[in-house]
């Protein structure tokens, strides 16, 4: 059996699995690219097999995925959509999650995102969906 551990609340679900490359139109030749300021990427949405990825592209050193593509770390966070993201990151706490990037406004999603961090899950991006 495998353990159901909910750390964001009972109307968390699974959104897409974060991405470094070094060329976006190196791996989807036709991907509709958007660049988020904010965030200091560019990205783009591919289904794999039915999963969401974000393929993150640097858009310079000071990106915060640059130094992720420079130790070849492909894969950086796992993203969950939640309701309301103040109350998702509220009850993430109490399981050893600690917010290290309040919300903003995502350009991708016209929404609001935050970042946690959780010693053994690692990185996990919140956008809140309505």
């Amino acid at each position: 059996m495998i353990p159901d551990i909910d750390f964001f609340g009972s109307e968390a679900n699974f959104h897409h699995l974060g991405l470094v490359v070094k060329s976006i139109t190196d791996v989807v030749a036709d991907a509709q690219i958007i660049t988020d300021p904010v965030q200091r990427v560019r990205l783009s949405f591919v289904k794999l097999n039915g999963v969401c990825i974000e393929l993150l592209e640097p858009t310079g050193p000071d990106s915060p995925v640059f130094q992720s593509l420079q130790k070849k770390i492909k894969l950086v966070h796992i993203c969950y959509s939640v309701p309301d993201i103040t109350k998702a990151i509220a009850d993430a706490e109490p399981h050893g999650c600690v917010c290290i990037a309040r919300p903003v406004m995502a350009v991708a999603f016209n929404s609001q995102i935050a970042w946690l961090y959780h010693r053994d899950y690692g990185l996990i991006e919140l956008l809140e969906t309505a």
